[in-house]
């Protein structure tokens, strides 16, 4: 009995903190104002302003469709979604214990041509002992370095035997997007100012990384998500010191951490060359 109060509890704190929405719930999104009154037809009549465009919402560049966080599983579990390309079509799914063990882990392909965003499916198999606490992560890694370009799970339960319940996952815009510096930007100077919009799923913390050409981290540091709340998005800025020797290819990483499992919620990065 014990052992099964501590495995929900784990549940509970990674659907609580993970950065995923439940299901059919969707990201907050500005109301449109009124429109404005038409303009006066004094010369000295103030111009009408428009509205503020609300922020453009890209789509999850890894989105897992199936299964849906809170699902109950029994192997083999289905992993399903969209994607955007990656080298060669192939991403990794992983499963990783409450305990941070990596449990399995699978590769998948995007089934659309080369340079194509499209779907992905694939059956995983497992071996657990009574009821487990997992997260279910897809990600695509760097033909470069191997580093994690990008990453998204998914919190579900596995189970031994057992009924499944699987829940159903509606399509979200990216958890984590980068605005600064942007794809292929050159980076100089030991300081590179990163900003973007994002969800911060433990205590409004994200961990901005800066990555050299093999894949070591040069530069780290956690930010606080201008959001309203914890669990809603926000803005994010900081100014990352870093250090190379020489002029190289780059990435600026921002990883959604998580207090159990592997610590990985969600990563985004942005390639970029990083010159001292």
């Amino acid at each position: 009995m014990k052992t099964a109060k501590m495995m929900t509890c784990a549940l509970l704190v990674l659907l609580a903190a993970c950065n995923f929405p439940s299901p059919g719930q969707q990201s907050p999104t500005p109301t449109d104002s009124p429109p404005p009154p038409p303009p006066q037809a004094s010369a000295t009549a103030p111009l009408a302003t428009s509205s503020p465009t609300p922020r453009a919402e890209p789509e999850e560049a890894i989105l897992i469709l199936e299964p849906g966080p809170g699902s109950r599983l029994s192997s083999p579990v289905h992993v399903a979604g969209i994607a955007d390309p990656t080298f060669e079509q192939t991403l990794i799914v992983r499963i990783v214990l409450d305990d941070g063990s990596e449990l399995t882990i699978h590769p998948l392909t995007i089934a659309a041509d080369i340079g194509q965003r499209g779907p992905f499916e694939g059956d995983v198999h497992f071996t657990v002992s009574g009821e487990r606490s997992a997260l279910i992560q897809v990600y695509d890694q760097s033909a470069r370095d191997g580093g994690i370009v990008h990453l998204a799970s998914v919190g579900v339960l596995l189970l031994a035997e057992g009924p499944e319940e699987i829940v159903s996952f509606d399509p979200h815009p990216e958890a984590i997007v980068i605005d600064q510096p942007e794809f292929g930007a050159t980076v100089s100077g030991g300081v590179v100012h990163v900003e973007g919009f994002g969800l911060a799923s433990f205590e409004g913390t994200l961990i901005i990384e800066v990555h050299d050409a093999e894949g070591n981290v040069v530069g780290s540091q956690p930010i606080i998500v201008q959001a309203p709340d914890w669990g809603f998005p926000g803005p994010f800025s900081a100014d990352v010191p870093y250090e190379v020797a020489v002029e190289g290819p780059g990435r600026i990483v921002v990883i959604d951490p998580l207090p159990v499992f592997d610590g990985l919620g969600h990563i985004s990065s942005v390639e970029i060359t990083l010159a001292p």
